[in-house]
């Protein structure tokens, strides 16, 4: 089965549900400020944001940044995006397919990686860090577990199959383009999450 498919059919059918849903859960504003900090500009500062979803951390973003591009291989979740923030630029595309822009000051990747399998992981990050100018910043957040883990859901919205990692798988398949400059950890319910910023050298 191409569980990339399914999963993006599951958010394309009940996006008007799913964005109730984030919606609940609020911006990542804490994350969202940070990103920029560690990039150490404060000028036309240029961001890229992988799985942007309905637009919920964009209209954060947005405001804080010179230039924003919102990517997400979803059509009925960026129907929203576009609609809640008409004078931003969204994009149908993942992290693997997106052409990316050069001299990216931040990337951030909310809970949107963690549909993508490891070999599709180290891709992605080699992607991000040609995008990136040195010293730009990978945001990530992740379903976190001591081991990496393939695990379809099926819920009230439709099945979705996540991967799960750890913050030293992260490293290890970044370390030849990025270093660590944050990492924290919670837990969320039942599930265990992580954010890690990465440093392009």
């Amino acid at each position: 089965m191409d569980w990339n498919a399914k999963t993006i059919n599951t958010y394309d059918s009940a996006a008007d549900e799913l964005a109730v849903y984030f919606k609940g859960i609020g911006a990542r504003i804490d994350d969202i400020q940070l990103g920029i900090k560690l990039c150490g500009s404060n000028d036309n500062i240029q961001v890229v944001e992988i799985g942007c979803g309905d637009g919920r951390d964009a209209a954060e973003i947005v405001p804080r940044v010179s230039s924003y591009v919102g990517v997400d291989p979803s059509e009925g979740l960026l129907a929203i995006a576009r609609k809640r923030l008409p004078g931003a630029t969204f994009v149908k595309a993942d992290a693997l397919t997106y052409d990316y822009p050069k001299n990216t000051d931040v990337i951030y990747a909310f809970a949107s990686l963690l549909h993508i399998n490891k070999s599709d992981m180290q891709v992605a990050l080699e992607k991000a860090s040609v995008s990136l100018r040195t010293g730009g910043i990978y945001y990530i957040s992740l379903k976190e577990r001591d081991d990496y883990t393939e695990e379809v859901k099926s819920d009230q919205y439709g099945e979705r199959m996540f991967y799960y990692y750890s913050p030293s798988i992260i490293r290890d398949l970044s370390s030849q383009w990025f270093d660590v400059v944050r990492e924290e950890h919670q837990q969320i319910g039942h599930t265990a999450w992580f954010t890690i910023a990465l440093k392009k050298r």
